[in-house]
This record gives C-alpha cells, sequence and structure tokens, in this order.
C-alpha cells in the first residue's frame, strides 16, 4: 500500500503545481523529486534515470519532431496561408453551417496550447445566420477543434502515448482513426444537423470578399492542407519517424515559400519552445525516475489481484488524470505507466485508455482550451458541458465495445 501513497502523493503535487500555473517542465522536475525521496533511491538510481533519457532515441524523437511542428506553425502563420484559407473557405463553401465545424477542426490539425482562442472567432462569424447560444457557440468551438486527438501524429499526446506503450505510431493511429471519425460524425449530426442551412449567395460573397476562387485561392488551400496530408501518409503509410516527416515536410515548404535565410532563421529562432520541450523532458525524465522507483511494478500487482477487468482499472485511471491535469499529456503520463505494467502490448486497451483519458480532459475546468473559449463567448460552463459530455459517453461506450469485442 505504500506505493499507491507514494503514487498519489507525488501526482497530487504534480496536479497541485499545475493548477498553480507552475510550468509543466518544473512540475514534473519536482513530482520526481518527491518520488526520489519517498522511495529511497540513491544517486546511482538517479544516474541511471537520467542516462536513460539522454540516451533513448525516443527523447529525441518526441523533442525534435515537436519542435518542427512549430517550425510548420509559423511558416502556416506569417506567410497568410491560415488568413487565406479562411477567405477562400467562405467563397468555395458558400455555407455557414458547414463553415462552423471546419473552422475548428482544420486549425485543430495544428497543436497550440489554448489555440481554441484562435477559431473562436470564425465560429463566432459562421454562427451569425443561427443565433446561436453561447453555450451551443463554445461547444462546437471546442468539440471540433478535438477530434483529431486520436489520429494526429503531430500531437504532443500521440507522440508520448506511442513511446511510452512501445506501439509504434502508425500502428497506433491506424488502430483509433475510427474514433475521430465517429467524433466527425456524432458530432455533426448533434451540433449541426439541427440548424437550417443558410447557403451564402454569390451577392454575400461578393460583398465580403469579391466572389470567386482564384488561383491564389486554390493555392491557399493546397498550401494549408498539403503539409498536413503529407505528413499523415509518411508517418502511417510510409512509416517514417515523425521527426524525419516533420523535418521533410519543413524544409520543402521552405522551398516552396521561397523563405529567404533571414526568415528561416527567425522560424527556428521563434520554433525553439523551451517551455514546451522543457515540458516534454520533464515528462520524459518523471518516467524514468517511475521506473527506477519500482512503484508501478507494486502497483500492477495490486490491481491484478482485484476482481476488475484491466479496461475498467485503466479507464478509471485515465479518465481522474485526464480530469485532475486537463491535458492529453497529463493523462498519457500519469496512465501509460499501469497500462504497460499490466497489459503490454494491448493495442486496444491503449486505444480505450485514450479514449477515457480524453473524455476526462474534455471534462476538466483545467482545460485550458475550454477556459479560453468560455471566456471568448461569455458562455456557462456547466451548460457547454452538457452535451460534451453527451457525445464523451458515447466515444467511451464505442471504445469499450471494441475492448470487449475482441
Amino acid at each position: 500500500m505504500f506505493a499507491v501513497l507514494k503514487i498519489f502523493l507525488t501526482l497530487g503535487l504534480i496536479v497541485f503545481l499545475l493548477n498553480r500555473k507552475v510550468k509543466m517542465g518544473n512540475a514534473m522536475l519536482a513530482g520526481s523529486g518527491l518520488l526520489f525521496v519517498l522511495s529511497g533511491l540513491t544517486l546511482q538510481h538517479l544516474g541511471a534515470a537520467l542516462k536513460n533519457l539522454v540516451s533513448n532515441y525516443s527523447t529525441w524523437e518526441i523533442l525534435f519532431a515537436l519542435y518542427f511542428v512549430m517550425c510548420l506553425e509559423h511558416q502556416l502563420r506569417t506567410s497568410g496561408i491560415i488568413d487565406g484559407l479562411m477567405v477562400t473557405s467562405r467563397r468555395l463553401l458558400r455555407s455557414d453551417r458547414i463553415l462552423l465545424p471546419l473552422m475548428p477542426a482544420f486549425l485543430g490539425f495544428l497543436p497550440s496550447l489554448g489555440g481554441a482562442i484562435f477559431s473562436a472567432p470564425l465560429v463566432e462569424s459562421a454562427s451569425k445566420p443561427f443565433n446561436l447560444k453561447a453555450e451551443t457557440k463554445t461547444a462546437i468551438n471546442y468539440w471540433f477543434r478535438h477530434v483529431w486527438e486520436f489520429s494526429n501524429p503531430i500531437f504532443t499526446s500521440m507522440l508520448l502515448a506511442s513511446q511510452l506503450s512501445g506501439i509504434p505510431l502508425s500502428a497506433l493511429i491506424a488502430n483509433m482513426v475510427w474514433v475521430t471519425a465517429l467524433s466527425l460524425v456524432i458530432g455533426w449530426l448533434f451540433f449541426i444537423t439541427p440548424l437550417k442551412s443558410r447557403q451564402i449567395t454569390p451577392q454575400t460573397a461578393a460583398a465580403t470578399d469579391s466572389g470567386g476562387i482564384d488561383d491564389t485561392g486554390y493555392r491557399y488551400i493546397a498550401l494549408a492542407t498539403g503539409p498536413i496530408l503529407v505528413n499523415f501518409v509518411l508517418i502511417v503509410f510510409l512509416k517514417l519517424s515523425a521527426a524525419l516527416s516533420m523535418g521533410l515536410v519543413v524544409a520543402a515548404m521552405a522551398l516552396i515559400l521561397r523563405q529567404p535565410l533571414q526568415e528561416v532563421s527567425a522560424m527556428l529562432r521563434h520554433a525553439l519552445d523551451r517551455k514546451l520541450l522543457w515540458g516534454i523532458a520533464g515528462i520524459l525524465f518523471f518516467q524514468h525516475i517511475l521506473q527506477q522507483s519500482g512503484a508501478v511494478q507494486e502497483i500492477a500487482t495490486l490491481l491484478n489481484s482485484l476482481a476488475v477487468s484491466n479496461a475498467v482499472i485503466i479507464g478509471a485511471i485515465a479518465f481522474a488524470g485526464g480530469i485532475l491535469t486537463g491535458t492529453a499529456q497529463g493523462f498519457v503520463v500519469i496512465t501509460f505507466p499501469f497500462l504497460l505494467a499490466l497489459a503490454p502490448g494491448d493495442i486496444n486497451l491503449v486505444m480505450f485508455c485514450f479514449v477515457a483519458g480524453s473524455a476526462g480532459q474534455m471534462l476538466s475546468p483545467a482545460h485550458l482550451c475550454l477556459l479560453v473559449t468560455l471566456d471568448y463567448f461569455k458562455a456557462d460552463f456547466l451548460k457547454t458541458l452538457r452535451p460534451i459530455a453527451f457525445l464523451e459517453v458515447i466515444l467511451v461506450a464505442a471504445a469499450y465495445v471494441v475492448v470487449a469485442l475482441t
């Protein structure tokens, strides 16, 4: 039972610090320090953890992949591609009903802490013909931004889940892409289908953006969607590493956009997000300290003695981790050590764990995307989360059925 107490005290400290707005890297380092003391580890254990962190290929794979993701985000934003895509999409689709989910869904491709604030104004604009409540606009922006949690190879949580579970990223995505599809379908049926379609007339389009789509408009579409689709193909079908794939995509975009050396240099400096990279390094170091402590193995033995299925145990831990931290990285780092000890290599259990954890973080009052969207639309917290909770129940139930049938 002491192992359980150690883990609860350590996770309690981490969650407390995160809720106090302490940087992820510092919070994880503090948690590692507490676990180190409680477990009675020696400097030899500390040295082994540091050596494993630095020498592990996966450490550098994740850090470089995230670095290149930040490079791509800088390219798309500073070149005007994102703004051009929005204008072109309105001209092309001529339907605010389609634009409502499309804008947060597209911007959700690129991971950004609290990034829902960027799509909120676009949802506000597209929702005007429907006279929607603030809570409905908030829910639409929030839900569709996060549908890619289960299939985007450049998300930190996906990279961590692959690294911690030992399952290739391509296999992980192939096994969870149906969850993204289901998220899109139920989101559309629940939020968009009840809306009466309002087509944007040529006159309206002309009044706003001069109407029609020229070659420049199609170029914006290609430049915005191309890097994401190419990256997906390189990782899922050609089995390239996330870091190599993103590096190739960024290099290709630099050539296509004809970025001068000065601009490339600025991009490389901007992408060096020390807060993000330090946070990931802190998470990975915590994992190695956790392994050295032996606490996970002790708790796994205890859990195995209970007359409860692994899916229920892991799902509950993941959901609680998501609620407490409000981040996908948070529930992954809390849950996956137990998952690895209870059922190593079980890809369906990994999928269920990820879905349950995502449900927790989507309902968490600590989720930054939720907080910034609530603030933007001045919406009520509980009223906004009611439909989100209903849809999450559907996803978790579907994932449990898949685990039960396999």
